[in-house]
């Protein structure tokens, strides 16, 4: 068991009360949302032939989060996943490996009271509620209309049906053009977001991502402004998980490694796509760029980068934000090989230190290169004696 594997799991239940492989493996990076939609839309037959990273390991991730739940005790319940958008929706599989598959459809919850309800009084209203909430997890908004109809007819006081009126009809207006964006953004940001939350719980992101899209479909050829940084497609994309669009539409974006804003979500998007060369870069320029803000945004970077931060923020003595990238390459120097040379990067801003650092680790891939090791150690330790006396400890 990984502490990063049973750190994930803790998140899940502390934010959802409940665990599902499908979370975890969306929380992960190891699923993109567009691939379950395309799963749930019956164009992929197995979900696990999408997933990013070695199938075996993804396997044994998935098997240690189950361990673990089951140790602290967690009541398990198995759910089935059917195809959207069909008048006799079909069962899907995750993996044509049955233990695979029965893993993924294994969901775990934290054990709770279930008020007894009065068959006489709450249990058509309750029906009822239960089916338009399936219906709109599901995507069928025929059917989420029709069962709100009969909720309208049976218990028209109900608590829930104005929250549940509000989403059936946002779920049908997803074809109807975007007349104010802004207006139409801070609705869904205030109101659906919420009322989805709420009633539908864990499962909200499959009525609220297709809210996302259809605004990212009236920014896709709005320029990126910073009085209004949300109005831009890199901020919808990533509120619908879409990574490669984040990506791809904040590059587009002339000048983008000098925004803070731009520069966090790249990083967030690169390590969701498991591109960790890419997502380290825009990390080691938010540091010599914006060292004030990066404690308040390492929680949002998908990958080790975090769990390095986290090492870093404890070390004795403290060193700056600034320095963590040279801080890194003495803890990992095997980053030289994947990151390219300083002089090869005259637009990164980076320190003197990190370009002798930058040298000392690749001498050790060297080996058969005449060295001047002494002469760059004096270096270091004039450029930054606290980060040398680092270098002295972990070399």
């Amino acid at each position: 068991m990984t502490n990063q594997v049973q750190s994930s799991v803790d998140q899940l239940l502390l934010e959802q009360g409940e665990y599902s492989p499908l979370d975890f493996l969306l929380q992960e990076g190891r699923l993109h949302y567009a691939d379950y939609e395309a799963w749930r839309n019956n164009e992929i037959k197995y979900l696990d032939t999408a997933l990013f990273g070695d199938a075996e390991q993804i396997t044994a991730l998935l098997t240690q989060a189950k361990n673990y739940l089951q140790r602290l005790g967690l009541q398990s319940q198995s759910a089935q996943y059917h195809t959207w958008h069909q008048q006799s929706p079909q069962s899907l599989r995750f993996s044509q490996n049955p233990s695979l598959d029965e893993c993924f459809h294994q969901h775990f919850r934290k054990a709770q009271d279930q008020p007894q309800l009065d068959l006489f009084m709450d249990a058509p209203a309750n029906s009822l509620v239960n089916g338009i909430q399936q219906a709109l997890v599901n995507r069928h908004q025929t059917e989420a209309r029709r069962q709100l109809e009969r909720l309208y007819d049976t218990a028209p006081d109900h608590a829930k049906l104005a929250g549940l009126e509000q989403l059936v009809s946002a779920v049908e207006n997803l074809s109807t053009p975007v007349n104010d964006i802004a207006s139409e953004m801070k609705t869904l940001q205030e109101q659906l977001t919420p009322l989805a939350e709420t009633l539908v719980g864990k499962d909200s992101h499959n009525i609220l991502v297709p809210q996302w899209q259809r605004l990212s479909e009236s920014l896709q050829h709005e320029p990126y402004n910073n009085d209004t940084p949300m109005l831009h497609n890199s901020y919808t994309a990533m509120q619908a998980m879409d990574w490669n669009r984040v990506r791809e539409t904040v590059e587009q974006v002339p000048n983008w490694q000098s925004n803070l804003t731009l520069l966090h979500r790249h990083a967030r998007a690169c390590g969701r796509l498991q591109l960790n060369h890419a997502a380290l870069m825009s990390w080691f320029l938010l540091c010599w760029l914006f060292p004030d803000n990066v404690d308040a945004l390492a929680s949002d970077i998908d990958t080790d980068i975090s769990c390095y931060w986290s090492d870093f923020l404890e070390i004795e003595p403290e060193l700056p934000p600034q320095t963590f990238p040279a801080w890194l390459l003495i803890r990992n120097a095997g980053l030289v090989n994947i990151l390219p040379a300083p002089e090869d990067c005259t637009a990164i801003p980076c320190s003197a230190a990190y370009h002798t650092l930058y040298s000392l680790q690749t001498d050790k891939h060297q080996p058969n290169q005449k060295t001047d090791d002494i002469n760059k150690r004096a270096l270091l330790k004039q450029q930054d004696p606290a980060l040398f006396q680092h270098y002295l400890r972990l070399v």
